[in-house]
């Protein structure tokens, strides 16, 4: 039985007639075409769940939709391209909307029947069915959903193309794991859900449960709707707890027998795409199958040889593979396991892992040829992360001494992170597991080193950083020297021991200078420097720094630079040069203002150039600040620079009234660590040199001869007061002492 297009009668379908029960009925469809209104008629896929979430592509589709009459939606398996669609067009408003169902189809001259089939039109006697069709939709307004496009990608463009060149009242809206690459195409790339996974688990579940365990279960699924709707209709069954533990086994623990062939179970979904891959893409795709933090084309090439672009480029524009805003290309948890059962299946697991573990190693060989690592080696080691941490689980056995290599260059990112627990944890199953003249121990010493001095056990901390150099000496390894002095240093420093902590400096540099490493002798030299400016000797402090900076521009790395930087600040602000200070931790900000951690010094120099400037409400806000983030961060000041805070402070509470101190000291409080580094860079720091009125009297009764505690007296406020106000007046007009101002006084 057919059902007609004007009114719904069911009726039985000839040839000649096959949308409508009449020719009256085919006369008024004929005539609201006609009048520009259409028969508004729904064949859609009928789903008895709710449609859940993605409520902003489906506002973007429906844009998009108003533009482009072709669009297609894009995406791997399971991600949710059909029930999206389904949604689009119903959401569609006055306009005739039919399903071609493209999914059971085997062969390419099944296409155009397919097309045929779906809108109402057989073929005549003596006229090919595709003129029949181009025909019949000449007039019509209509959406034309087809669906599952990917396995007959050529077909389906090839008919669509020539539907929207000769029918301008008709649109497509297509589904497939590839674009079909058809004329005037909008492509939508869609990924798993975010924050409406976790609705769409809780609503199939049919029960709220634990939103933390929902929200790690549907993150470890990657979103993907397919995988999220399989998983709740388990925790039924299976507590959630033990769901999330048993998701490395997905493949075989989610399916539903309910559902159609490709959607019965994940790996159902996953197969369909990976059957319809050339040998040499398939053979590409489960080598990539042991890089779950993502690739770029260097590992690829490795992995596989030869030219390897096309290929990846295949594997991308079929789903399979999706590229990152870091242009870093990356598998989806659920596709890379179903790959690495094909590499095990082909007998390749092993050698790819061999190869794998090979090119990792050489990203961490400059940690044991080198004093410091250049900017990109850093970053390398970052990007990598994910890689070295699933490879020293499980890719490498544990007597092999590139599982030590592996997990030094953990502990350099899970420094550079402050993951310091799992740092610990890194250290505890490698360190006292290697031989004593492993090549890589060397490595795990300084960072076990490390370690002990941000957990405050200083001795073990100097007695690690010894061993190290011990170590190194024994093994001729003079290379990495400069750096093993640095790190000694830093444990000396932690225990208070000032004397050790310069003398391990300048054994750093002397190493650096004998090995040529510039860029490390500089780095030593700009700590040395903080070292010696702590002490009082700024003069001593200037020539290290700023004949480091030159070098530490050029070479180092970011976070390096605004170090360097911010001494040379904190130097112009013991030498009362408040523009310059304010310049160069302006700078440091800058350079840091990505790291929350580093920046806080940065912003606090700005502030003591703001009190010292008269800006004291200003000052006090930054320094609450990052006095707050602190305290929440356990990150310390040390105690010359926590000195020059609370001398700062001090004076502000004397120059400000009471009120307007705990409004600048609640205000900094509240600030988070990017508003205190916009506030700290917005404002205009160091004034012009013009004084407050409040200044000028001050400035007039010194001039007159009075002394601080007379003034005092004479304005009614405190001597502090008064002192503060004089030594700021001094550092705004670059005066080195009382007679100066009393002259400046006489001269303005």
């Amino acid at each position: 039985m057919g059902t007609c297009a004007n009114c719904g009668t069911e009726f039985a379908p000839m040839p000649s007639r096959a949308r409508y029960c009449s020719n009256a009925c085919r006369q008024r469809a004929y005539r609201r075409r006609s009048a520009g209104t259409s028969t508004v008629v729904t064949e859609l896929p009928g789903y008895d769940d709710a449609f859940v979430g993605r409520e902003s592509e489906l506002a973007e589709l429906l844009s998009l939709l108003r533009k482009h009459r072709m669009l297609t939606l894009v995406g791997s398996a399971g991600v949710g391209k059909t029930r999206l669609a389904v949604e689009l067009a119903r959401r569609t408003k006055r306009v005739e909307v039919r399903t071609v169902e493209l999914g059971k189809l085997s062969r390419s001259d099944q296409v155009v029947q397919a097309f045929a089939e779906a809108v109402g039109v057989y073929q005549h006697a003596g006229v090919a069915l595709r003129t029949t069709l181009l025909a019949e939709l000449s007039n019509r307004r209509i959406l034309l959903l087809v669906d599952n496009c990917e396995h007959l990608v050529e077909e389906c463009c090839d008919v669509v193309d020539a539907v929207l060149s000769r029918c301008p009242n008709l649109q497509v809206l297509a589904t497939s794991r590839e674009a079909l690459r058809a004329v005037g195409e909008a492509v939508f790339p869609l990924h798993g859900m975010e924050d409406d996974a976790v609705r769409l688990f809780a609503e199939r579940a049919g029960a709220p449960g634990d939103q933390d365990a929902i929200a790690a279960i549907c993150t470890r699924l990657d979103g993907v709707p397919l995988a999220v709707e399989l998983a709740a209709k388990l925790s039924g069954s299976v507590p959630l707890h033990e769901l999330a533990n048993r998701l490395d086994h997905r493949l075989d623990l989610l399916s539903d027998a309910g559902e159609q062939a490709r959607h019965q179970s994940l790996r159902a979904a996953i197969a369909w795409s990976h059957d319809l891959l050339t040998t040499c893409e398939k053979e590409l795709f489960r080598r990539l199958a042991l890089l779950p933090g993502g690739f770029g084309l260097e590992i690829v090439q490795v992995l596989h040889g030869g030219a390897v672009i096309g290929l990846l480029t295949a594997l991308q524009a079929k789903s399979l593979v999706v590229r990152g805003n870091d242009g870093r290309f990356r598998m989806l948890e659920s596709i890379r396991l179903y790959a690495e059962e094909r590499l095990r299946e082909q007998g390749e697991y092993e050698v790819m892992a061999e190869r794998i573990i090979e090119w990792l190693c050489e990203k961490g060989e400059p940690g044991v040829t080198s004093s410091i690592l250049a900017t990109e080696q850093v970053k390398a080691l970052h990007q990598e992360y994910d890689n070295v941490a699933y490879a020293f689980a499980h890719l490498v056995v544990s007597q092999d001494e590139r599982r030590l290599m592996l997990a030094t260059m953990l502990l350099r990112v899970c420094f550079d992170r402050g993951y310091f627990t799992e740092a610990g944890a890194v250290l505890m199953q490698v360190l006292h597991q290697s031989s004593a003249d492993a090549r890589y121990r060397i490595l795990a010493l300084e960072y076990a080193s490390l370690l002990a001095g941000q957990e405050e056990r200083h001795d073990e901390a100097v007695k690690y950083a010894m061993e190290a150099i011990e170590t190194a000496e024994i093994g001729g390894q003079e290379l990495i020297m400069c750096r093993l002095f640095r790190t000694l240093a830093s444990a000396h420093e932690g225990a208070g021991d000032v004397p050790n902590t310069a003398w391990a400096l300048r054994q750093s540099i002397q190493h650096g200078v004998r090995n040529g490493n510039d860029v490390s002798v500089a780095v030593s030299s700009q700590n040395l420097g903080w070292r010696l400016l702590a002490q009082g000797d700024a003069d001593a402090a200037a020539v290290l720094v700023e004949g480091a900076l030159p070098v530490l521009r050029v070479h180092a790395r970011q976070d390096v630079v605004a170090a360097a930087v911010h001494t040379s600040g904190c130097i112009a602000l013991e030498r009362e040069d408040l523009t310059t200070a304010g310049a160069r931790f302006a700078e440091s900000a800058r350079l840091s203002a990505t790291l929350p951690r580093a920046v806080l010094e940065s912003v606090e120099g700005r502030g003591l150039v703001a009190m010292l400037s008269g800006r004291h409400e200003l000052g006090v806000r930054l320094l609450a600040a990052c006095q707050q983030m602190r305290t929440s961060w356990v990150v310390p000041p040390e105690p010359w620079w926590q000195g020059k805070m609370a001398a700062a402070l001090d004076l502000a509470r004397e120059a400000l009234p009471r009120a307007a101190f705990a409004r600048a000291l609640n205000a900094g409080r509240a600030m988070d660590v990017r508003h205190a580094l916009e506030t700290a860079l917005d404002k205009e720091i160091v004034q012009d040199e013009v004084l407050s009125d409040r200044q000028r009297m001050v400035v007039e009764l010194v001039a007159q001869g009075m002394t601080n505690v007379q003034v005092a007296a004479k304005l009614g406020i405190s001597h502090r007061t008064v002192e503060s106000h004089v030594h700021n007046v001094k550092a705004v007009l670059n005066l080195s002492s009382r007679a100066q101002l009393v002259a400046w006084a006489q001269s303005n």
